[in-house]
């Protein structure tokens, strides 16, 4: 599913922006060139194709992905996320922030797991990344955003009323270290506590106490819960950079490079064992029944 109340407000900071293209000469101004964006590939970038200029149904082109978002993909009780799977995932996350960090692109700006969208080979590939610069060369005013919207924020900027919209590389690491929450316990950020966004929001902007997700020692391997926690420091120079954060991953990963499809070889096949367990099961249940039924119908059936 889609989540639409994020893509409308994108949609409609996008038709400000066709507003202002009609009324004022020279819409690609200052550093954010389409031409850039169209240059990005990577395996974990999703291609940006260009801009449809409609001033009622302006758009974002980017390639389809039929698996939906990161979040949707969380949320769906239809995928088995085993921890093979989740890793790859994550991995693939990390590889596409190493490359938009070292790209013209500088930073993502808007990082959460509903702009982290999975084709049909569930790769995850980045999305909606540099608008946030777009936005302020338009000289667009950003939307407000909602509390839940704000919980992938780093706090720096959430302290800073100047800083709306605004990013920064290490505030894409505390998003991804959220994103990170959510893969390792295969719920929305802060799900484990009993707050409300606006009160999330507001502890994250005045500790003491600092507030984090809590997140089990058990839920994965150590190595990768104190990855996580490190992104999330409350110092922004206390966070690694995505170079180090690839090298802890491949450490994760055992040095070898992830192999998504030999990972779903691996779920079908425990899928398979697993459905041919719940058939016999309900085999089993069913003759259970059937024996019941028949000697229901034998005691009430007068006897000749």
């Amino acid at each position: 599913m889609v989540n639409h109340s994020y893509k409308l407000q994108l949609l409609r900071q996008l038709q400000q922006a066709v507003k202002f293209q009609h009324s004022v000469a020279g819409f690609y101004i200052d550093w954010w060139d389409p031409l850039s964006f169209h240059d990005l590939r990577h395996e974990n970038v999703n291609a940006f194709l260009g801009l449809l200029l409609d001033s009622h149904h302006p758009a974002l082109i980017y390639d389809f992905c039929s698996r939906g978002s990161l979040a949707d993909v969380i949320a769906s009780e239809d995928v088995k996320l085993d921890w093979a799977f989740r890793l790859s995932l994550l991995t693939d996350l990390v590889r596409g922030m190493k490359y938009l960090h070292s790209s013209a692109v500088r930073q993502h700006g808007r990082l959460t797991s509903r702009n982290c969208i999975i084709d049909s080979r569930w790769v995850l590939k980045l999305t909606d990344f540099g608008l946030t610069a777009f936005f302020e060369s338009q000289n667009i005013p950003h939307v407000t955003r909602s509390a839940r919207d704000l919980l992938w924020t780093a706090p720096e900027f959430l302290r800073d009323p100047n800083s709306v919209g605004r990013s920064s590389q290490p505030a894409d690491v505390y998003s991804f270290a959220i994103i990170m929450q959510e893969v390792v316990v295969r719920g929305s950020p802060y799900c484990m506590l009993t707050l409300t966004p606006e009160e999330i929001i507001e502890k994250v902007k005045r500790p003491p106490p600092l507030i984090r997700p809590s997140v089990s020692k058990q839920a994965a391997p150590p190595e990768a819960i104190n990855i996580m926690r490190q992104c999330w420091a409350e110092s922004s120079e206390m966070r690694p950079d995505f170079n180090a954060i690839n090298e802890h991953f491949k450490k994760l990963n055992q040095g070898k490079k992830v192999n998504i499809v030999d990972t779903m070889f691996q779920m079908l096949e425990k899928y398979s064992n697993n459905l041919e367990e719940l058939i016999r099961e309900r085999t089993e249940q069913l003759a259970e029944e059937k024996k019941k039924t028949e000697q229901l119908l034998h005691r009430m059936l007068p006897r000749w």
